[in-house]
């Protein structure tokens, strides 16, 4: 007796017709006139080959059901316009709480009023406020370190010690032939003659004296210090720089 295969096959595609659309087809994307309940959300899960699947609560109120998690819908019209509004992901926003957002929102749309809108207008003010309070943070911490370094006022008595330093920095490089020499040199001068500051001081002061056009810096390795007119007529008290202090009378010129 020789066997249909071909009728074996149909039935075999029927079964499997039969199959998805018990388990597949008939799953729920609506439900009318039955409202959910939080056992039967707690136990839904994404059918094997689906993606996702809805199931609704009423009122244009549903539950978007995914491997990521459930999500809370309202689908609405406004304006001859199909939209939707977001409520927020379950469980952290329960079923009591997202009918309660749905109420509020038909509320809205009862007077005219597109809920969405309403919600951007809340994201902007939200995101207006923060970035309100981060802009004030950040000019109070700007305030706080411009206190924290802006430099120390400092007594007569150092503000002299200064102004004598920078003073005597000039008179050397004022001895000096062609008026030049380099700051390692110029710092052995003022050891010998009791400055006992350290290199970076020394750069400091040399900074402080280009500023003032007193002497010309040339940088590298060792920095280069050239003695301009105005910083040697300083240093004969022919000019007064403020902040060098004026020489004595009794000062060697040479």
């Amino acid at each position: 007796m020789q066997y249909d295969t071909t009728n074996k096959r149909t039935n075999t595609l029927r079964c499997w017709s039969l199959c998805w659309f018990l388990f597949y087809e008939k799953e729920p994307t609506e439900r009318s006139g039955m409202a959910l309940s939080e056992a039967e959300i707690e136990a839904m899960k994404v059918p094997y080959g689906r993606n996702q699947f809805k199931v609704s609560d009423g009122g244009g109120l549903y539950l978007l059901v995914k491997s990521s998690g459930r999500y809370w819908k309202l689908a609405y019209r406004f304006d001859g316009k199909q939209k939707t509004l977001a409520f927020g992901v379950h469980p952290t926003v329960g079923l009591d709480e997202a009918r309660e957002k749905r109420e509020a929102a038909k509320a809205l749309l009862a007077q005219n009023i597109d809920p969405g809108e309403i919600r951007k207008q809340e994201r902007e003010e939200i995101r207006a406020s923060v970035e309100q309070k981060n802009s004030v943070t950040s000019a109070q911490e700007s305030n706080q370190r411009s206190v924290q370094q802006r430099p120390a006022v400092i007594d007569d008595a150092e503000q002299q010690r200064l102004e004598g330093r920078r003073l005597r920095i000039i008179q050397i490089l004022a001895r000096t032939k062609n008026f030049t020499t380099n700051e390692a040199t110029l710092l052995e001068s003022l050891h010998s003659e009791g400055f006992h500051i350290s290199f970076d001081r020394l750069r400091t002061d040399l900074a402080w004296l280009s500023e003032q056009h007193a002497i010309q810096l040339k940088c590298g390795a060792l920095w280069g210090i050239y003695l301009t007119q105005p910083g040697l007529d300083a240093s004969l008290g022919s000019v007064w720089i403020p902040g060098i202090r004026k020489p004595e009378f009794s000062t060697e010129q040479e």
